[in-house]
Parts: C-alpha cells; structure tokens; sequence
C-alpha cells in the first residue's frame, strides 16, 4: 500500500505511519518467503539441468560395445587360464618321467620363462638344463634308480640278549635262514609265539 494513497484519504499522519508499518510486516514475510520459493526454484532447476547432462552423457556410452569388449576381455582371460593349466600338466608330466617325488615343489625351483613349449603343449626346452643341476644338489626330491641298502649277514646279538618277536618279525628271509642255521632253539621259540 502506499503512503500517498493513505493521505489523500485524508488520514491522519500518525494512522498513516502505523498502518505502513504494519503493512511492512506482512510485505516483509511476504517477500522472505517469495525469496526462499525463488531458492528452492533455483536449486531444483540446477539439479535437474545436472541430471539431464548426466542423462545426455550416458546416452551416448554405447552399451554393446561394453558388453562385446568385456566378453573378449573374458574369452581372453579364459584362453590365458586355460594354457597355463595345459603348461601345468605338461610340466607335471615332464616332471614326473624325471621321477620327481613331488613336482609342486620343483616346478617352484624352475625359472619357467626359459622352459619353451610347442603348440600341442610339449616342453620343447629348458627343462633338461635345469633339471639336471637340480638332480644333483636336491637329490632326495628325485627317485633313485638305485636300490635302497639292506642289511645281509649275520645277525651277531651280544651273548644273554634275546631277539624280540618284533625285531623277528621285521627280519628279511635271509636273516631268518641265517638265524635257524645259528641258532635254531632261538629261530624254533620265536616262530611258535
């Protein structure tokens, strides 16, 4: 409202000043909740303009392509994973015509960029040349074509001891032989227990 509509009304100037300044008050909160519309306004038109941009954007990604590159990246992986445990085996195999006792630990101890394979997966070379070195300072991971020593001879006991039936029955053929040929009293006792 204003002043000079107030007056030609013919109010008095104190009527006048106390009915502008309560029509203040109501212009006041008026105005501070236009502005605080006007805000919210602002920002919900900033946030949708953001979407749309981020929809604009995700619009152009081409979702097939992804789908086809990922499927080539897995069928590759795949492809990897699978010639690794072909190498595996071969290796194994390779390992086991050594007569390795355990090839898990051995194929730890080869530097495999040097073992080449051919394309069925056959160790073509570098695994002679490391085998053999390792043959001869890890022996114990290798079987030995050599036969495990046994013990032959007389079985010479100090006078007064008594073979047990378990040192008895652990004896080979031949120990018994020698044990009934030296002693059979003893040889008769123990195979009667």
């Amino acid at each position: 409202m204003r002043r000079k509509f107030l007056e030609d009304l013919g109010l008095e100037a104190d009527v006048v000043e106390k009915i502008m300044i309560e029509s203040g008050k109501d212009t006041t909160a008026l105005k501070a909740k236009v502005d605080e519309l006007t805000e919210q306004v602002n920002v919900k038109e900033t946030t949708i303009t953001e979407k749309n941009n981020k929809i604009a954007e995700l619009e152009k990604v081409d979702v097939e392509a992804i789908k086809t590159a990922e499927y080539e990246r897995g069928k590759t992986d795949g492809s990897k994973e699978i010639e690794v445990f072909k190498k595996q085996n071969a290796l194994d195999k390779a390992l086991q015509s050594y007569k390795a006792k355990d090839t898990s630990i051995l194929s730890k101890m080869l530097d495999m960029e040097k073992v080449k394979f051919n394309d069925k997966f056959e160790i073509v070379e570098g695994l002679e040349e490391q085998i053999t070195p390792l043959k001869e300072s890890h022996d114990y991971l290798f079987d030995s074509d050599n036969p495990k020593p046994q013990f032959t001879g007389n079985i010479n006991q100090p006078k007064g001891s008594a073979i047990t039936k378990e040192a008895f029955q652990k004896m080979s053929y031949k120990d018994r032989v020698a044990l009934k040929n030296e002693q059979p009293e003893v040889y008769q006792n123990l195979k009667n227990e």
